[in-house]
């Protein structure tokens, strides 16, 4: 495992800001031997397990094991922090593999707010082999980022032979478990599920989404460069989301979403495309 010495993860991208950003890296640099001698830095241990088989799909699992009140990150962090990213290249009998995503917590930072993980968190990994004849092995290169008191970012490998001597009913269960916490697939206006109704621009700066089912939270998500502010609820069906930054000259007409809706009952997710008026329904 390689840690590297804390920085400044992410924060939004603003010209009148940039001059403080070069000054808190620089002091974060200076500082570094400083603050690691007086904070430990965070940790966090990795390993693929094997899934097994779910509703005839292979499965396997990564699961990333935090020490208490260490956090890391889901793909979007929120107001900082650093995505997963996953690096199959090496891995043999592979033609693709899924990662799904576990409902994140919205967890309150010094910064905002973010969306990871405490304790142990298990991605659930869609398998599909090249020959289905033949075990699939997985190689992983992982580069992600833990947060307690300390921010780093950090780099880890793991592997697995997806075969029978891997095999256990513990760690299949473990799978299960997290692939039920995944958000389920809704497309606009679906009737047996919790779904999106309607987007509509407000103004200039934000969105007004309506769900077919009353939601305690959502989630929504851009393309690089655009940044959405947390969900204030205007009634259960109807919530308001602003739109704190976005690429210059940016528009809402054909601008890909992803929403993310979360009931007391169920959570579910939504990729769409903005129409022409900014809106869809």
């Amino acid at each position: 495992m390689f840690i590297f010495a804390p920085v400044l993860i992410r924060i939004r991208s603003a010209l009148p800001l940039l001059s403080l950003v070069l000054c808190v890296g620089l002091s974060l640099m200076v500082e570094a031997p400083k603050a690691a001698a007086t904070a430990e830095l965070p940790k966090a241990n990795i390993r693929l397990i094997n899934g097994g088989v779910v509703q005839s799909a292979r499965y396997a699992g990564l699961e990333i094991i935090l020490p208490s009140q260490v956090k890391t990150y889901w793909r979007m962090p929120g107001d900082s922090g650093l995505p997963p990213s996953f690096d199959w290249s090496a891995s043999e009998n592979l033609a693709e593999v899924q990662v799904l995503w576990p409902l994140p917590e919205r967890i309150a930072d010094p910064s905002g707010t973010i969306f990871g993980y405490h304790d142990t968190v298990i991605f659930p990994l869609l398998i599909k082999p090249k020959d289905p004849a033949k075990p699939v092995k997985l190689a992983l290169k992982l580069d992600f980022a833990v947060c307690g008191d300390l921010c780093v970012p950090m780099t880890d490998q793991a592997s697995l032979s997806l075969d029978a001597s891997t095999e256990n009913v513990s760690d299949t269960e473990r799978v299960k478990t997290f692939l039920a916490k995944v958000p389920a697939h809704a497309e606009l206006g679906m009737s047996d599920r919790l779904s999106l109704i309607s987007i509509e621009p407000q103004a200039t700066d934000a969105l007004r989404i309506t769900s077919n089912r009353p939601i305690k939270d959502l989630i929504v998500e851009g393309p690089t460069g655009w940044y959405f502010g947390d969900a204030t609820q205007q009634s259960a069906m109807v919530w308001q989301v602003k739109i704190l930054e976005k690429p210059t000259k940016a528009a809402l007409a054909g601008l890909a979403l992803t929403v993310t809706l979360v009931s007391d009952s169920q959570a579910t997710e939504t990729a769409l495309s903005l129409d022409a008026t900014g809106s869809i329904r």
